[in-house]
């Protein structure tokens, strides 16, 4: 009967090694929406050739408008432009419970974010702390600088 020591061990050997790198990619669970074509653009940040266009569902706005906060699950765009030229989307995405995996000091609520290429593929090169560092400051609003223009959004 053959043994099959050597290949539990090489697995679990496999799977040390892997470990510290799942750990990292779990930090950030922000995903692109499937639903993006659905999303309406509630707010306009061009400046210059650059600039932003904010995407989010209509049920979010709605929730916004309403006062409420919103809920886990939620999705915030941003179109990302440079020179006239789409290059890439970043998105906020809200869970439950979230915010316990990230220490303390760059906690932004239950908020993960991330950067994805104009396919909607993460780019890992992407610095999603810059973004925590930044929306820190924005605590009394949910973490979120475009809640006011969710709020002020007519179709």
């Amino acid at each position: 009967m053959p043994s099959f020591r050597p290949a539990l061990v090489a697995l679990f050997g496999a799977a040390l090694l892997l470990a510290p790198n799942l750990a990292a990619t779990a930090a950030n669970r922000a995903t692109f929406p499937k639903d993006f074509k659905q999303m309406v653009m509630y707010g306009d940040y061009r400046r210059g050739s650059g600039g932003e266009l904010a995407y989010a569902l209509k049920e979010t706005i709605d929730i916004a408008k309403a006062g409420q906060p919103l809920p886990p699950g939620t999705r915030l765009v941003l179109e990302i432009y440079d020179d006239g030229a789409l290059t890439s989307y970043f998105v906020m995405e809200k869970g439950v419970d979230w915010g316990l995996e990230v220490d303390e000091e760059k906690r932004t609520g239950d908020w993960h974010f991330q950067q994805f290429d104009i396919n909607g593929e993460v780019n890992r090169a992407a610095i999603a702390d810059r973004c925590e560092s930044c929306h820190q400051s924005a605590a009394n609003n949910d973490f979120m600088f475009t809640v006011n223009r969710m709020r002020d959004y007519l179709p």
